[in-house]
């Protein structure tokens, strides 16, 4: 069972963004606990905020670095770190795509498996539950694509 991370870039760089807010709301814990009293009220508000991005960006990248891949005849996704679950039968794949996405944190080129259970208003956000399968366009995630599919490629 061949697993592929969908997008390493969204994982680096949420991961990255996540230390970073996360690491600051300590520091300003530091500062509302050790801090004089006028700046309990600051530090209190700048731990807040600064834990609230780092929890957002950790529901972020549970979704835009999701591990796809493929068990007896299905493919499969899942959050990194928890839910984001869908299955699909390599029956069911319509076409596959390839598609240049601007929008989300991990842009680039990805490789969407269009299926016949999502609904088309849906289709390429990638952060939706019911979204298509998809994956960063890469050598190795080409070579996963060849795996379970030999039909035609859209770009």
């Amino acid at each position: 069972m061949n697993k592929i991370i969908s997008s390493r870039s969204a994982l680096v760089l949420c991961s990255f963004s996540i230390i970073l807010f996360w690491g600051f709301s300590l520091l300003s814990l530091g500062l509302a606990i050790f801090g004089e009293s006028q700046e309990i009220g600051v530090g209190l508000l700048l731990f807040g905020v600064s834990f609230g991005f780092g929890f957002f960006l950790a529901w972020f990248l549970n979704r835009a670095a999701c591990v796809v891949w493929v068990e007896d005849g299905m493919i499969k996704r899942k959050g990194l770190i928890h839910g984001f679950y869908k299955e699909c039968s390599v029956r069911a794949i319509q076409t596959v795509k390839i598609k240049y996405v601007h929008r989300e944190v991990g842009f680039g080129t990805f490789i969407y498996l269009i299926d016949d259970r999502t609904q088309s208003y849906k289709k390429f956000l990638r952060i939706r539950k019911d979204s298509y399968i998809c994956f960063r366009k890469n050598k190795k995630n080409l070579a996963f694509l060849n795996t379970f599919w030999s039909g035609k490629v859209e770009k």
